[in-house]
Formats: C-alpha cells, sequence, structure tokens
C-alpha cells in the first residue's frame, strides 16, 4: 500500500506532462504572431547560410534565432515545425522544477511544484501558448541552477563550470536570463564559508569561465560571419537605451494591467505569497528559504529591467511562484499531519481545485477553440490569422528567387512566404516611436527597401503593427510609403476585420476597399 501511495506523485506528474503535450499539440498550427514570426524568420535565413543581423535587425540575443533553426531543421519549416521546439523545452522545464523542488519538500510537494510550473507557463495570461524567447531562457538557467546544488554536494569543480556554461546560454536566449547566473554566485558565495580561500577562488573563478564561454563563442561565431559591429549596436548600444526608455509611471500602470489581466492564475500567485511568509515559520530551513528567496528576487529582477513588462516576461518568475507556492501547500500538509493527521491532505485538495478551476477557466484555449481561433483570443486588438493563407499563396504564386518589403511589423509573413526581405528592418516599432535613433532608422529603411527594389510590398494597415508614439512626426515617411509604392501595382488585398477576406489580381484593391493588407507587385516585372 505505501509503495502505491509513493508512486502517485509521478503518476500526476506524469499526467501534468500529458496534459501539456496535449495542449500544445492542439496548437501547433496555431497563426504566429510577431515575436515568433521574427524568430522564425531568422531561424529560416540560418539555415539558409545568412547569419543573425545580416538579413534582420533586431535587440534580441542570437540564441533564441538558433533554437527556432535547430527546431525547423528537425521538424521542418512550418508554424508546427517551430513548435515542437517549444513543447520539448516546456516538457524540460517542468520536469527541471520537479527535480529542484525534489531537494526542498516532499515527493508530492516537488510534483506540485512541477504541476504548477506546467499549468501556469501554459496559460494565456503569460501568452504560454506562444514560443517566445522565456521559455528558452528559463530551460538553461533551470539546467544550471539544478547542475549546481548537486556540484556543491559533490564538490565537483567541472559540474559547477558547466552550470556556469549554461546560465550563460541563459543570457544568450534573452538577456534577462542571463541575470539567473545571480543566483549561482549567491550560491557558491553561500557555501563559501564552509571553504578555503583556495576552493572557493577556484569555483568562482571556474563558474566565472563557464558563464563567459558561450558567450565568446557566439561573439566569435559573429566576428567571424561579419555582423559583429551590427550585433553590438543593436543588442548593446541601442538595447541599452531602449531599456531606459520607459518611466516608471508608465510601467507601474502596464505592470497593474499585466497582474490583473491574469485572472484565475492570480490564485496560484496568493499561494506563492502565503510560502513565502510561512517559510520564515519553517524552523531549520535555512538553506531552504535563502535559496527560495534568493530565486525570487533574481526572478523579479529578470522581469523588470526595462519597465516593458510584456506579458510573456512573467514566465522568468514562473518557477519561483511554483516553487514558493507549492510550499506553503507542503508545510500545511506537514503541519497539519503533526498536529491533525485527519486533515493532512487538506492542502493537496486545495491545490486540486485551484488546478482544477485553472484548467476549467482555460479551457476554451486549452479544448474547445480552434488553432486560429485561439490566436484571435489571446491577441483580440491584432489580426493574426489570414497571414498564413496570404504567405502561402505569394510562396506559391511569386518566383522562388522573389524579394520582399513588409512596411509593417509582421516578420511571420516573411517566413511562410519563404521570402527574403530587402531590408533588415522587419519592425517598425523603433521607426516610430520617439526614440533618439528614429530618424536614423527611418533613412536606413527608405535606403535599403529603394536600394533593394523588392518585387513585392506588403502595406499593413494595422495600428500595433506600427505602434505609433503620438509624438512621432509620420508625415515624411507616411509620404515616402505614397510616393514609393507609386511605381507598383496592385498585387492582392485582405480585408480588416473579424470575416477576412482574401482577393488577389489587378483589381484587388478595388474590391477590398477597407484592407488590413494592401499587396503590391511591381510593375513591369517579369511573369
Amino acid at each position: 500500500m505505501k509503495t502505491a501511495i509513493h508512486r502517485w506523485p509521478t503518476i500526476g506528474l506524469l499526467l501534468v506532462l500529458l496534459f501539456v503535450t496535449v495542449v500544445r499539440i492542439g496548437l501547433l498550427s496555431a497563426p504566429m504572431e510577431r515575436d515568433e514570426g521574427e524568430y522564425a524568420y531568422a531561424g529560416q535565413l540560418m539555415l539558409a547560410g545568412v547569419p543573425p543581423y545580416q538579413g534582420i535587425y533586431n535587440m534580441k540575443m542570437p540564441g533564441t534565432y538558433a533554437v527556432y533553426a535547430a527546431s525547423m531543421a528537425l521538424f521542418g519549416q512550418s508554424a508546427s515545425g517551430v513548435r515542437v521546439g517549444l513543447l520539448l523545452a516546456n516538457l524540460g522545464a517542468i520536469l527541471l522544477v520537479y527535480a529542484i523542488g525534489r531537494r526542498f519538500m516532499t515527493p508530492i510537494g516537488a510534483a506540485a511544484a512541477g504541476a504548477t510550473y506546467a499549468f501556469m507557463s501554459t496559460s494565456p495570461g503569460v501568452l504560454g501558448t506562444y514560443m517566445h524567447a522565456t521559455h528558452f531562457a528559463i530551460l538553461p538557467a533551470l539546467a544550471a541552477t539544478l547542475l549546481l546544488l548537486r556540484a556543491l554536494e559533490k564538490q565537483s569543480l567541472w559540474s559547477i563550470f558547466a552550470s556556469g556554461c549554461l546560465y550563460g546560454l541563459a543570457f544568450l536566449m534573452k538577456q534577462p536570463g542571463g541575470l539567473f547566473a545571480l543566483l549561482g554566485f549567491a550560491l557558491l558565495f553561500r557555501a563559501a564559508v564552509h571553504q578555503t580561500w583556495k576552493q572557493n577562488a577556484a569555483r568562482l573563478a571556474l563558474f566565472g569561465l563557464g558563464i563567459a564561454t558561450p558567450i565568446a563563442l557566439t561573439c566569435f561565431l559573429l566576428w567571424e560571419a561579419g555582423v559583429w559591429s551590427r550585433f553590438w549596436w543593436w543588442t548593446v548600444t541601442y538595447a541599452g537605451m531602449h531599456a531606459t526608455v520607459a518611466p516608471w509611471s508608465q510601467g507601474k500602470v502596464v505592470l497593474a494591467n499585466r497582474i490583473m489581466g491574469m485572472g484565475i492564475d492570480l490564485g496560484f500567485w496568493a499561494a506563492a505569497e502565503l510560502g513565502l511568509i510561512l517559510l520564515f515559520f519553517d524552523r531549520g530551513q535555512s538553506d531552504k528559504r535563502f535559496f527560495l528567496i534568493t530565486l525570487l528576487l533574481v526572478s523579479v529582477a529578470a522581469v523588470c529591467p526595462t519597465l516593458h513588462f510584456s506579458s510573456h516576461y512573467f514566465v522568468l518568475l514562473l518557477p519561483a511562484i511554483a516553487l514558493l507556492g507549492t510550499e506553503a501547500f507542503d508545510l500545511a500538509a506537514r503541519w497539519l499531519e503533526k498536529s491533525c493527521p485527519e486533515f493532512c491532505k487538506l492542502p493537496w485538495i486545495v491545490f486540486g481545485l485551484l488546478s482544477t478551476l485553472f484548467i476549467w477557466s482555460h479551457s476554451n484555449v486549452f479544448f474547445r477553440l480552434t488553432p486560429a481561433q485561439v490566436t484571435a483570443e489571446v491577441y483580440p486588438n491584432n489580426e493574426f490569422q489570414p497571414y498564413p493563407e496570404v504567405g502561402e499563396y505569394l510562396k506559391n504564386h511569386t518566383p522562388p528567387n522573389s524579394t520582399m518589403a513588409i512596411l509593417g511589423s509582421e516578420p511571420e509573413l516573411l517566413f511562410y512566404a519563404h521570402r527574403c526581405s530587402v531590408t533588415g528592418y522587419v519592425y517598425m516599432y523603433d521607426i516610430v516611436q520617439d526614440q533618439p535613433y528614429r530618424k536614423l532608422m527611418e533613412r536606413g529603411l527608405i535606403h535599403e527597401v529603394e536600394q533593394g527594389k523588392p518585387d513585392y510590398v506588403v502595406l499593413v494597415n494595422q495600428r500595433l503593427s506600427w505602434l505609433a508614439d503620438t509624438r512621432a512626426e509620420l508625415g515624411p515617411l507616411t509620404d515616402w510609403i505614397v510616393q514609393f509604392t507609386d511605381s507598383y501595382e496592385p498585387f492582392g488585398a485582405v480585408s480588416a476585420g473579424r470575416a477576412h477576406q482574401c482577393v488577389w489580381g489587378p483589381n484587388s484593391f478595388k474590391k477590398v476597399p477597407n484592407r488590413l493588407l494592401s499587396i503590391y507587385r511591381r510593375k513591369n516585372l517579369p511573369q
């Protein structure tokens, strides 16, 4: 009987892994959103031999581009192909949360921690159904943390070096992921009281070397590819400026909206707050308390650098929330087992009810809606649904070597169409926002498009695709677009609104007056 009881946490965790697999497989073909389109297009270019920052400009690190490229190499250049990579990364992170939790709590507590992370990381509240870089930053960060905890027990210097390498990979996936290395340094300094100064110096040196190794190797490869200066400008110079643009007065409003938008997910957050409080009443657990509080502080820091608080940033906080929330249930169960054994299962019943309520609350997204409807539900103010159809048409009805320019922030169209952009500016956000480099970027966009003479131009008439700052003067750019497209002719049009209609041919603009997409073909272009 005891053996059967001890198996229940394992069985429960396996059921949760099955749940995540079913949900993610069901959403593999959901229309991509912009970030996914950017990563996928960059990965597509990498598979064609084009290095990052040559054919696409962005302040993001190249690690996630490489993950997308690897996923497409293994599973195909489609939305489904890239999202298999998300499924595998998510399952890996769940198991790592469980393994870390197993070091500090009971088997059922560790399984519940893995389940909590599984639920929250698939939640629409953090855009968890989509393949953001945060999923790939948290995976090596968790692996590094588990490896370091084991290395400190076994006194393994090479494992300490390897954990540093993994923290370095977390940084390469997304800059804030590198902050998790602070957790590693904190654990090393805490363990230093039991070691000589030579041992501590060796540990810290190897750990720092481990962090630097993948970063230095990546920098060398980018230098060899001839894109070092552009990489540095976008990911350091411009990214540093971008991080300071949003003031706290604006950030706190965005943060409040993000938190309130999480809905039923806040039940797990409330459990984490309770777990944090109860930690201080759990005597003789200083190591656990130090680890969980440090993890929480580092995770909060990883979410906050830019004060933009995009919903998917909170994925970086979820392991800490999962472990702290489960700690509340685990401590309550253990205390009740000592004082009121007949009620010791009550905390886990409450956890089960909270989990059930979470699944029921998101059941439309998880089980009922079609993939296209899920994208419309999660991104209600965007219109991503027609892009797969448009991209497929362009792929099948344009020459394979034809070039494009997307005047709007929709790089997923390039990915769907399997066509190259004549400009690396695949986002208009930075060009239209009121920031110091706006004019420089605007001139760069115009120059590259005019010099590249794209065969096809797609003009996006969607507010969030431009994210225009009301303080920015968009008149000159708008005038240039009108003048430039004068040498092009209508090729296709997509109507705005929920019921999208795709019309192709020279008369398409007349048939679709209210257009989401205006697709142009260069005049006198050979058939």
